[in-house]
């Protein structure tokens, strides 16, 4: 097959037609591309109505959040049903109701003291009612709580007496 040059009619032709896609791919460049589905709606005063954004909470640094609070709820809950059982284990028969400072410590998240108050300070349960509730966790909160408790320990019957020293 021989291949001819293009004559002057077919270059007159073929350079009409560079310069036509030319021009169209210069136009296409400058133009961003239109998505078929968007719609230009103009807004005017009378579309658009504004409207302030919902309030939002804001809570100091220093307050706690429900959950945190529920949570030291559970903790202090559950050292005071173990101390309710100082008694038996100690074997004393110290009854009564008394107010326990719990320490909670924010940053670990868990009672790191509980100070023991009367009547139950400087007595066989004491300890015993300071284990049951150092340990317990919370969740983690910036600073450190000390939260008054009452404590209740019911007699108990099956206590061996003690021996006073100075009776003989």
């Amino acid at each position: 097959m021989i291949h001819r040059a293009p004559s002057i009619r077919h270059r007159g032709t073929l350079s009409l037609y560079l310069a036509a896609l030319a021009a169209f791919a210069v136009a296409c460049a400058s133009a961003p591309p239109k998505d078929e589905f968007e719609i230009s709606i103009p807004l005017t005063d009378s579309t658009v109505t504004p409207k302030a954004p919902p309030p939002v909470e804001t809570s100091s640094p220093d307050e706690l959040n429900q959950d945190t609070k529920d949570q030291i709820k559970v903790a202090l809950r559950r050292g005071g049903e173990k101390a309710s059982q100082c008694n038996k284990a100690a074997n004393a028969n110290v009854a009564g109701e008394g107010e326990i400072q719990v320490v909670v410590d924010g940053k670990a998240g868990k009672v790191v003291d509980a100070v023991v108050g009367t009547p139950f300070a400087g007595t066989a349960v004491e300890n015993c009612i300071k284990r049951a509730f150092v340990g317990e966790y919370a969740l983690t909160f910036e600073g450190q709580l000390t939260i008054p408790y009452t404590v209740k320990l019911a007699p108990n019957p099956s206590a061996t007496p003690t021996k006073d020293p100075k009776k003989k």
